[in-house]
């Protein structure tokens, strides 16, 4: 990995990482989000002092499972939402192939100006629904309760050690974990404050569809939508660079044929 990797695009990065959940938030509380973030940025710097070649197969195991689920959940939220389910997918899995393709420091600086772009639409379809916020659905959970839903999310916000692993440390990558996680808890307590009790298939969805900006802009929640589908797909990117990045590594760690031979015939004292 290029040492020459900015903090900022590391914490971008894992920003836009843990971002991709944002669309599918269901019964999560925004206090337990905020707790198990803040677990989740410490648990970070201990899982990445793990043996290197332990540490690769964890990420290799991840990254499979992170692709697989991340095509899964985005098919059904486009059949729950009437689009050719199907082809989106294909198109999302083949723009993510071609940002993975890069390399992993184009994707790290790429991840930059597309997080600023995510974090201001993201803030702007929150403000927009202030006025309309009734806090007396506010309610702090109970201790049990609070302790059950944060060590849900935590295995979640761990997936983030995939591309802390890429950057090459945690630090960064922590701080990107907590502006993450600290922007899911502002949508789920948003989604509370809007919604109450209501149960929908997508809650925070259907809450950044009650927002409008005058006549000009009525269905935010395409904006919303779009902006979360642009983090799982830098998610499935990543998933993606970190394949071929252990891949290209084992192919220059492994000498050639012609190598191998010359060696061979050195040994053996042949000219």
């Amino acid at each position: 990995m290029d040492k020459h990797i900015f903090s900022r695009w590391q914490a971008a990065l894992c920003t836009l990482f843990v971002l991709a959940d944002g669309l599918y938030l269901s019964g999560i509380g925004w206090l337990p989000l905020l707790c198990s973030a803040v677990v989740s940025a410490a648990l970070l710097f201990v899982l990445l002092k793990l043996p290197g070649k332990l540490l690769d197969a964890v990420c290799a195991v991840l990254a499979l499972l992170l692709t697989l689920r991340s095509i899964s959940r985005i098919f059904f939220f486009w059949q729950y939402e009437g689009t050719q389910a199907a082809l989106a997918v294909v198109l999302l899995v083949l723009t993510a192939w071609l940002l993975s393709r890069r390399g992993a420091d184009c994707l790290f600086m790429w991840s930059f100006p597309v997080m600023l772009t995510a974090v201001v639409l993201l803030l702007l379809s929150v403000a927009v629904t202030v006025p309309d916020w009734n806090f007396g659905y506010l309610a702090l959970p109970a201790p049990r309760a609070l302790l059950s839903e944060s060590a849900r999310m935590v295995p979640a916000f761990l997936a983030v050690l995939l591309p802390a692993h890429l950057a090459g440390g945690a630090k960064a990558p922590a701080w990107g974990l907590l502006l993450g996680g600290g922007l899911l808890a502002l949508l789920s307590l948003r989604t509370l404050l809007l919604l109450g009790g209501t149960t929908y298939a997508y809650p925070v969805y259907a809450a950044a569809g009650l927002a409008a900006v005058g006549d000009f802009l009525k269905r935010c929640e395409v904006v919303f939508a779009a902006v979360l589908v642009l983090c799982e797909c830098a998610r499935i990117a990543v998933c993606f660079s970190f394949v071929r990045t252990c891949g290209g590594q084992k192919r220059s760690a492994a000498p050639s044929r012609a190598v191998q031979l010359a060696r061979a015939r050195k040994a053996a004292g042949k000219p």
